[in-house]
């Protein structure tokens, strides 16, 4: 048998491995794809609920800023979740972030004897199995 004939006997299942091959590349190829997709949508929904906390607690304490901010105004509006302050923005809250509500991810404000205030946001996106907290402290003053 020459060398040539040799060569050709072998040869025939090469282009068939390579054409596997290469769909494997490109299937793995795709997959990572779609799984960077999937991340980036899970990162970009959870950057807009913290901005939205952010906005929410930056409100909350606008409103302390320019109504009484004396010690007792301060805790008469929102300390106490009966005022109509508070249950106003417990209602803009529970709208704008996933997973909050009476019974879950309450929102917490403290205010101490110094007017310092701390306000804590928690959320739970749909089909996560953690929920997410932003905490904000600030001083009220005169």
């Amino acid at each position: 048998m020459s060398d040539k004939a040799y060569f050709f006997q072998y040869k025939h299942g090469s282009g068939l491995l390579e054409g596997l091959l290469a769909i494997f590349l490109f299937s793995v190829g795709l997959l990572s794809l779609l799984m960077l997709i999937t991340a980036t949508h899970i990162e970009t929904s959870n950057a807009r609920y913290r901005i939205e906390a952010s906005l929410l607690i930056n409100e909350l304490v606008s409103h302390m800023w320019i109504g009484d901010h004396s010690l007792a105004g301060l805790r008469s509006r929102y300390k106490d979740t009966t005022s109509a302050d508070y249950k106003s923005w417990f209602a803009t809250v529970s709208h704008r972030l996933p997973g909050v509500s009476a019974t879950m991810n309450t929102p917490q404000i403290t205010i101490d004897d110094a007017r310092n205030v701390t306000v804590s946001l928690q959320w739970q996106v749909p089909g996560d199995n953690k929920s997410h907290q932003m905490i904000v402290r600030t001083l009220i003053t005169d």
